[in-house]
């Protein structure tokens, strides 16, 4: 500060250090819950959170909802983001980022094609266990991800974050309905000559 009293009044512009973690950490049991009752509809809020915190972190323009809602074209950069930021932390931790990446996108817009190419008129059975089987596998193949993210984020059992909240309940609820008419449509042409 100067001693001048005729000099402007200068403001201390230094950021503080975020408490906040670079990553979303998330408890792998919450993770694997709110994935798979959600149908995996929780990767968008999961993709939004991870690039929402990147973007505070770097103090970046980036978009998190649009990287949210397009995550096929951005998980290959959250990965190695990730695995980047383990380096720099000299933290080990034994995953495939880029192939998970891949294997994952892979599944995803898959899963989406079949859905597209085989109408349920054609083969309810099909339709309806490709997209139930994608569901399993993008939420495991996404778990190694989750377990970096919280060992880059000095909490690798994401006990920061392991409790279920009311809006989790919740989302895990509207999602088990959706799994009981997948289950249902799925598996109706089958159940029919039974209930007769």
């Amino acid at each position: 500060m100067s001693d001048s009293i005729y000099a402007p009044p200068e403001a201390d512009l230094t950021v503080p250090n975020s408490d906040q973690p670079r990553y979303y950490v998330v408890a792998p049991r919450k993770f694997l819950l709110l994935s798979l009752l959600t149908t995996t509809y929780y990767f968008y809020y999961w993709f939004y959170r991870n690039w929402r915190q990147i973007k505070e972190d770097d103090n970046d323009d980036l978009w998190a909802p649009a990287r949210s809602i397009f995550f096929v074209f951005f998980t290959h950069a959250l990965f190695t983001d990730v695995q980047e930021n383990l380096k720099t932390q000299g933290r080990g931790y034994r995953w495939q980022p880029v192939l998970l990446a891949t294997v994952f996108v892979l599944l995803v817009i898959g899963s989406n094609v079949v859905g597209f190419m085989v109408p349920y008129e054609t083969s309810p059975l099909l339709s309806g266990l490709v997209p139930m089987t994608a569901v399993v596998l993008t939420t495991f193949l996404l778990l190694p991800a989750q377990k970096a993210i919280n060992v880059a984020s000095s909490d690798e059992k994401g006990d920061t974050n392991s409790n279920l909240t009311g809006a989790n309940w919740a989302w895990m609820v509207v999602g088990g309905v959706i799994w009981l008419l997948m289950l249902v449509g799925t598996f109706a042409d089958y159940l029919d000559p039974l209930l007769q």
